[in-house]
Formats: structure tokens, C-alpha cells, sequence
């Protein structure tokens, strides 16, 4: 069987669009058109169902997922075997939240182009459950989640660092002054990440509980835009530092000073039961060195 069908197939399993997979894959359309139809004309089943917002496996194509990832993991067990002592190669793909992707990772990967010019890294902003859910499905695609979380899993996590929690505001806000108490603080209006971000939870939590005053909530799947929010003076947030310490220092937000906020752990997670190959034991190293040294 050409390996190549399946690389093209656990790519549109992994994007569930065909101009997705191509792009990933850096062919034309019609390339991952065709390699599908010879897949399944070789297989003699259905493996995706065409709808019209993009392809989904079938359960057929579910179980061909499962053992298309262990021949591919084998051929690149066979290609590092072959080229033991040579140059590091290959595609690896994380997937981690939108914070780590923006103000983490790209320094990672733009060190590792330097040090090994022969990785491809690939980025997934994801969800912590998404990101999980990536790493244990065939067609997930990950190799490795990098989560500012503590939710438990079944996969190997080490902490390799952690991240504190800063509550924020723009600097001529009213909570900007003086010292607040959570009773204080739940009068205010807040801009907070969706629900499944620990941290954004934990805060509510203790916030809700401390205070007969029920908080305003707004929720956003995005950082920049909780972020832009609070700096335009109309609510806070609770961000990790990393992405605010330029905002910090430019005074455009400022730091409320109330309660104290548990630093979150910055955990790396992989598959044991998948073969990790040297680009990915390669890049994992790089990250938890630059996780050791982001506080």
C-alpha cells in the first residue's frame, strides 16, 4: 500500500476539510481528492461521508484511522532506524491554548529552526478537552499537548513550569486604586475566558462564593478579545501573565490588587502508547526548557 493514501487520509480526518488537508499537505485539492478514491477503492469501503461543512469518517473510516496511525508511526520508525546518527527530521504537531501558541511556542519553534532546520512544527490553538481529545484520537493528529491546566488525564503529564494569574484592569478603571475583597470585586463587570479554562473557573468559583452579589460575566473564546475589553475600561479579567506583561509594563492595564491567585501549572502531555519519534523527543525537550524558564 503507498503510505502516501494514508498520509493524505489521517489528513482529512484530522481537518475534516479536503482544502484543508491539501494545504496541510501542500498539494492541490484534487490530489487529495484522488488519493481518497483509491484509499477506498483499495479497501473497497466508504471512509468519509461528503457534507456540505466538510468530511467525516465514517465508522469504517474510524477503524481504518486506528491502524493507519500505527503503520505510519512504523514507517517512521523505519526512516529514523535507517537514518540513526544523521540529521533529526520530520512533522510534529501541537496542539495547546491560544495563550501558549501566541506568546510561548513561536519563540520554541523559531529556536528549533535554527538548531534543527529539519522539524516541522505545527501549531493547533485548542482547548484543554480539545487538545486531550487530540492526542488519544487516531485522527486527533497530535503529538504533543502543551496545557496551562490541572485537569487530570490519563495520558503522561509533567509540569514544567507554571504561569501566574493576574487579575487586570485598564488603568483608569475604579478597581485600578486601593485593595479590593472578593466582595469588593463582584460588583464589577468581568470579560473572562470560556468555560473549561481552569483558571478563568477557579476565579469565578471563589468569586460566586464569597459574594451574595451575583458578577457579570461576559465570556470569550478569545484572549486578545477579553484582553481589548479591559484595556478600553470596561471590566476586568483574570489573564495569564504572559499575556499581559507587555500591557503591564506599558500601562495600558494594571494589576487589581484583591485576593491572591494560584499560579497555574504549565503542563507538557503526551501518548505513551504511541512511539514518539526523535523530532517529537526533540521538540518536547525544547519546550520544557522554555517552560523551566516562563514564570
Amino acid at each position: 500500500m503507498d503510505t502516501r493514501l494514508l498520509q493524505t487520509f489521517m489528513a482529512l480526518a484530522r481537518t475534516g476539510s479536503f482544502t484543508a488537508a491539501a494545504a496541510e499537505l501542500h498539494v492541490v485539492q484534487s490530489t487529495v481528492t484522488s488519493h481518497i478514491k483509491a484509499l477506498e477503492g483499495e479497501l473497497d469501503v466508504r471512509l468519509f461521508d461528503r457534507l456540505p461543512q466538510g468530511a467525516r469518517l465514517t465508522d469504517a473510516g474510524r477503524r481504518v484511522a486506528t491502524h493507519a496511525r500505527d503503520l505510519l508511526d512504523v514507517e517512521r520508525r523505519l526512516h529514523d532506524a535507517a537514518g540513526s546518527g544523521g540529521t533529526i527530521a520530520g512533522e510534529v504537531v501541537i496542539g495547546s491554548t491560544e495563550s501558549l501558541c501566541a506568546y510561548l511556542l513561536p519563540q520554541v519553534i523559531s529556536a528549533l529552526a535554527t538548531t534543527h532546520p529539519d522539524i516541522q512544527v505545527h501549531l493547533k490553538p485548542l482547548s484543554t478537552a480539545n487538545a486531550l481529545q487530540g492526542l488519544g484520537r487516531p485522527e486527533g493528529g497530535l503529538d504533543i499537548a502543551l496545557l496551562l491546566d490541572d485537569v487530570a488525564t490519563e495520558y503522561a503529564a509533567r509540569t514544567i513550569g507554571g504561569q501566574a494569574i493576574e487579575l487586570v484592569a485598564a488603568a483608569g478603571h475604579p478597581a485600578a486604586g486601593g485593595h479590593h475583597d472578593w466582595q469588593d470585586l463582584a460588583a464589577h463587570q468581568y470579560f473572562l475566558l470560556e468555560e473549561g479554562c481552569s483558571y478563568t473557573d477557579r476565579f469565578l468559583r471563589d468569586l460566586t462564593a464569597a459574594s451574595a452579589t451575583r458578577p457579570r460575566i461576559t465570556r470569550f473564546g478569545s484572549i486578545e478579545a477579553a484582553r481589548s475589553c479591559v484595556a478600553a475600561g470596561l471590566g476586568l479579567s483574570v489573564l495569564p501573565r504572559l499575556a499581559v506583561v507587555d500591557q503591564l509594563a506599558n500601562g495600558s492595564l494594571c494589576r487589581v490588587n484583591g485576593p491572591e491567585l494560584a499560579e497555574t501549572p504549565l503542563r507538557l502531555v503526551t501518548n505513551q502508547r504511541r512511539w514518539a519519534s526523535p523530532a517529537v523527543t526533540t521538540t518536547a525537550e525544547a519546550i520544557a526548557q522554555a517552560g523551566r524558564q516562563c514564570r
